[in-house]
């Protein structure tokens, strides 16, 4: 199954699952014995790093596609040395 989502409702999503995973260890924390509520303390905290992981790669994607990630590729500019001052005459 694939679902598409928008940057938003990514970003709703995992505020959503922070919170819940919060409040599952405050659960368990209160009730030590309820081994269920760190069960689901971990799932949540799975889920979440997927989502952030994928969001985080999308964001990327656009940010190469528009120029923001791409390093320098002109050598000649990347390999000048700012201390190789000769030719030049005053």
């Amino acid at each position: 199954m694939k679902i598409e989502l928008t940057d938003d409702e990514v970003t709703t999503i995992l505020i959503a699952l922070d919170n819940y995973r919060d409040q599952m260890e405050t659960d368990f924390m209160r009730h030590p014995t309820n081994v269920e509520s760190q069960q689901e303390a971990g799932s949540a905290e799975w889920c979440w790093q997927k989502l952030f992981h994928a969001q985080q790669k999308f964001r990327n994607s656009i940010a190469d596609a528009i120029g923001e990630g791409e390093l320098p590729t002109n050598e000649s500019t990347a390999s000048v040395d700012p201390y190789d001052l000769k030719g030049l005459e005053y």
